[in-house]
């Protein structure tokens, strides 16, 4: 009978200690600090509320086939004469060797698993995306040489050899293998670029530079301590996050430093960027240069009086403000040592600057491109055409069913593999600084969109109007006015194209 006591006892005590332990657990959760700097532990919130059944992997729909060493060869834009120059800062197809990079050795070892799985050889040869790339395609189609399977092109450089038609439909029947309705296959990319229902470009997992070339907001968190500024990673959650929020905080910490009365760069600015917020925040408003409508046909509204007040709004109330610094203006501007000298809060650009973060001595944020206003419900978040990858089959592949179950075989590991590692590790552990600005970065990557108009260029309006916001001119109206006709003569163009292979 006293055991039997004893063990209540014990038993009760138990509950009791672990309902305190309960108890202190929720204090904690509700007073924990808002700043992302004291985040001691930013890993916590990875572990899940509650433990579920680990999700079946989705596998390719491709039979066990051997290819017998066949090669898969790539050809690749770059900018520079080697890798790493700037424009492709991680190989996306081909690794030799291990290099000990964590994303290096997920490449090499994604291509190892395929080639070994299917008996195949994946290989890569680099050329520069303005010229040599369009020549050497426009050389194998002409001659019917099967030298390149597939194209990793630029997406600046698409339009030209699009309206040539050297590409194959990834949606024909001789690529049966690719199944677009897979997750590793990149949704967005599907609808910006299939016309008429041909679609002969597209992104996938396999690919990395269509990811780091899009847009977001990094932002100091030494400003944002030192001024006292809003919990900006709250305020994403509020759905508060707005353009005046962001001017807000930018008026609040622009600041002439040396005491000559000049603001020039030499001083603290709440904002910066070259070319890219004026596209940046009109995608991210909602609106885009150009669309595809339901028939697979090329649209744009840029003429229409709402669109011309919109960009006039960009114009005049964020970047044309005291608190902006357009680094095409103002030249001497070192954007990249402003920002890490916290000498500037918000830097607008692509997701690759992180990369030219790692030596930054204090902690940075990374933010989604703020929304118009509150009553905007979703982000977006725009993929610069001038660093993004996309893949093309030239019509002179070969063979086009091997090349498209390789490329079906690649994006399925990559999905499981290279994006991971790309998302995680690289991206989220060796260059962001917080737990929150993490989650920011799964904001931005489901909100990623491609804009036709940035791509095509629409007769050069879209450059013209980038250009037109650089000089300080405000008369949007008047351009565009001026630009109707060769607006919809390029349109008009592009459409009979679509006609013509439906």
């Amino acid at each position: 009978m006293k055991m039997q006591i004893t063990r209540i006892l014990c038993l009760v005590l138990a509950l009791l200690i672990a309902g305190a332990i309960a108890l202190t657990s929720c204090s904690d959760g509700e007073s924990g600090s808002d700043d992302p700097a004291n985040d001691e532990n930013p890993n916590t919130s990875d572990i899940p509320d509650e433990v579920t059944p680990e999700e079946q992997k989705i596998l390719p729909d491709l039979p066990a086939t051997s290819f017998g060493g066949k090669e898969l060869h790539c050809l690749h834009w770059n900018l520079e004469s080697f890798v790493g120059g700037g424009w492709v800062p991680w190989e996306e197809i081909d690794i030799d060797n291990p290099t000990g990079d964590t994303l290096d050795d997920q490449v090499y070892n994604r291509n190892a698993y395929v080639e070994e799985t299917y008996d195949a050889v994946i290989s890569t040869e680099y050329a520069m995306a303005n010229t040599e790339v369009p020549a050497k395609i426009r050389a194998a189609t002409a001659t019917n040489d099967d030298t390149y399977q597939f194209m990793v092109q630029r997406a600046f450089e698409l339009s030209g050899i699009w309206m040539e038609g050297l590409f194959m439909n990834l949606r024909g029947d001789d690529m049966y293998h690719i199944d677009f309705d897979k997750p590793w296959w990149n949704e967005n990319s599907l609808k910006t670029f299939t016309f008429g229902g041909v679609t002969q470009f597209a992104t996938s997992d396999m690919l990395l530079l269509d990811k780091s070339a899009t847009g977001c907001i990094f932002f100091s968190t030494e400003l944002q301590r030192n001024y006292e500024l809003p919990n900006y990673y709250q305020m994403v959650d509020d759905g508060t996050w707005t353009w005046e929020a962001l001017c807000e905080s930018a008026e609040a910490v622009t600041d002439e430093l040396n005491g000559d009365d000049i603001m020039d760069s030499n001083d603290q600015w709440g904002s910066a960027g070259n070319r890219a917020p004026f596209a940046f925040l009109y995608v991210g408003a909602g609106h885009f240069f150009a669309e595809i409508d339901e028939s697979g046909y090329i649209f744009s509204n840029l003429n229409e009086e709402n669109e011309i007040d919109l960009i006039a709004e960009i114009h005049d109330e964020m970047i044309y403000q005291d608190f902006h610094v357009h680094c095409d203006v103002m030249i001497d501007f070192d954007f990249m040592g402003k920002f890490k000298a916290n000498e500037l809060l918000f830097a607008y650009y692509s997701i690759a600057m992180s990369n030219q973060l790692r030596d930054m001595d204090t902690n940075y944020g990374i933010l989604p491109l703020p929304k118009y206003n509150e009553y905007q419900e979703e982000y977006y978040h725009l993929i610069m055409p001038d660093s993004a990858s996309v893949m093309g089959v030239p019509i002179s592949c070969g063979d086009a069913e091997f090349t498209a179950f390789l490329l079906e075989a690649i994006s399925a590991e990559s999905y499981y593999t290279v994006y991971p590692t790309f998302y995680d590790v690289i991206m989220m552990g060796r260059y962001t600084r917080d737990q929150q600005s993490r989650d920011m970065l799964e904001i931005i990557f489901d909100t990623r969109t491609f804009d036709i108009g940035t791509i095509f260029g629409l007769g050069g309006v879209y450059n013209q109007l980038v250009t037109y916001a650089a000089t300080g001119a405000d008369n949007y109206g008047s351009l565009l006015a001026s630009n109707v006709s060769r607006l919809d003569q390029s349109i008009e163009q592009f459409n009979d194209l679509i006609d013509q292979w439906q």
